[in-house]
């Protein structure tokens, strides 16, 4: 659950990921579509200081500067901040470089998060029709190349560019964001929302106000007439507010813990859960803008007419599925047994341990469970506040429920089991007050026949009922969860069958 927390805290308001690279190419949006329609920015050095803000309380800092090179630009932004996660304090750093040309046209990027479990970098450099991009802990990164159709530019020379448009509120422009997480680009849209007159560091300031929107995360940001910020907000109460100086932009931050983003962001339930991790069956009635967003998955999970049904799926019977399982051909799973970003099932390190694990175990459902069991028992359960690598994942050996869920679909696909990570909400009572509800969560599921869940976090093959899944993919997707939080209530309706 905490990865997704790590990307709201740092995509959404800090721009870990529209504030990488920016790709121009416009779509067909109204009132004006092309990007190229829109008049320069102004090309000014600036040097920017921000508090930020959790819920009005200040919990750290970001520093931006744009600097002239001899050929170009040089972009750099850094914060520090603190989270809390399940009462514990969890300090952020992060940084975000890159250079382009003249025209702003991208040349090179790098970012960075530090936090106390681990460390996540990403950066890329471009060469005419390609886009190389590196990713992974130093020292133990992965490479891979992007086609490029044109140059790609930074979104922060956007900006400026909207605010000098003189285009009528409810003007929307639609370009592509290439994310570090997702390693390809994205769409994004910006909307003109008309001028408003705020608190800057020096009095009112007379704004433009603009609305961003990538994979599900809404950003709000108030521009003043030559494009530098002076406030930005984002989901779960973050705010970025500009500050007159580095003094003024390090004081006052708030030495108690600031609100607790794992129990603000839980999915509500009328009434508790008795033994959840013994549940084979769980009904809910869904209420909320997002209850559209909770796929049907039969056989497990059925949704009709807003209720949700879950149903703890059987197993087959060791000797039942040969090696490799059967069906593994099949389109609907081929690929599941590829590395991919995250998931680097080809990792020499990785195939070793797994057929450490697995010995000559030939049944897949056999050693599935070796599988499942050596990872609940040798993870060790710690908040992770990065971004989750199957290969950092194996040395380490901790981790929350994302580390579980890489290595482990790692491992299987390693030894020809198809297998995928699958992220969703599971119950829990959570925190220091015993909160109950559906909290964030990801766990796995492996091809056997037929899609097995395994969640290694709770040593379950399959998954109890109550582990509700809203999306597949690796840590790359789970931004898209973003558009659930706050979105989504359940109300139990029994547990039939």
């Amino acid at each position: 659950m905490k990865h997704l927390l790590t990307v709201l805290a740092v995509v959404v308001w800090l721009g870990m990921v529209a504030a990488l690279v920016h790709r121009q190419v416009p779509q067909q949006t109204t009132p004006l579509a092309a990007l190229g329609e829109l008049p320069e920015g102004a090309k000014t050095e600036q040097d920017e200081w921000f508090g930020v803000f959790q819920s009005d309380r200040k919990i750290g800092y970001a520093h931006r500067v744009v600097a002239r090179t001899k050929t170009g630009w040089a972009f750099q932004e850094d914060s520090a901040f603190t989270l809390a996660m399940l009462g514990t304090l969890q300090n952020l750093q992060t940084t975000m470089s890159a250079e382009t040309d003249a025209e702003y046209g991208l040349e090179s990027f790098r970012f960075g998060l530090i936090s106390p479990a681990a460390s996540f970098a990403a950066s890329g450099r471009s060469e005419r029709d390609r886009l190389i991009v590196t990713y992974g802990a130093s020292g133990d990164e992965n490479s891979l190349e992007i086609p490029l159709e044109e140059p790609i530019h930074l979104p922060s020379t956007l900006r400026p560019r909207l605010v000098r448009a003189d285009a009528p509120p409810g003007t929307q422009y639609t370009a592509a964001v290439f994310s570090p997480l997702s390693m390809k680009n994205e769409p994004i849209t910006l909307v003109l929302e008309g001028r408003e007159t705020i608190a800057g560091p020096d009095g009112p300031v007379e704004t433009v106000r603009i609305s961003e929107k990538h994979q599900g995360i809404a950003t709000s940001a108030w521009l003043a007439d030559d494009g530098t910020v002076i406030r930005e907000q984002g989901t779960l109460g973050f705010v970025l507010e500009r500050a007159r100086s580095r003094d003024d932009a390090l004081a006052g931050i708030s030495d108690a813990a600031p609100i607790d983003l794992v129990t603000n962001t839980r999915i509500p339930v009328d009434e508790p859960i008795a033994a959840p991790r013994d549940a084979a069956s769980l009904r809910l009635r869904m209420k909320g803008g997002a209850a559209s967003r909770v796929p049907d998955d039969p056989p497990r999970q059925r949704v009709a007419s807003g209720l949700l049904h879950v149903v703890r799926e059987p197993v087959p019977q060791a000797g039942a599925v040969g090696m490799p399982p059967r069906g593994a051909d099949e389109p609907a799973i081929a690929g599941y047994t590829d590395p991919s970003p995250f998931v680097e099932s080809d990792d020499p390190a990785i195939v070793s341990l797994a057929r450490g694990i697995v010995g000559d175990e030939q049944d897949p459902v056999a050693a599935a469970r070796k599988l499942v069991t050596w990872v609940h028992d040798n993870v060790a359960k710690e908040p992770a506040l990065t971004v989750p690598s199957a290969r950092e994942v194996a040395k380490a050996r901790r981790g929350d429920c994302n580390e579980h869920a890489v290595l482990l679909t790692a491992l299987a696909r390693t030894v020809g089991i198809p297998s995928r990570v699958v992220a969703g909400a599971v119950y829990g009572d959570l925190g220091e007050s015993g909160e109950s509800g559906f909290y964030y969560h990801a766990w796995s599921e492996l091809w056997l026949g037929s899609w097995v869940s395994a969640d290694a976090v709770f040593g379950q093959m399959p998954a109890d009922a109550t582990h509700v899944k809203l999306l597949e993919g690796g840590p790359e997707r789970h931004m898209a969860l973003a558009e659930v939080i706050g979105q989504l209530e359940f109300e139990r309706m029994g547990d039939g069958s």
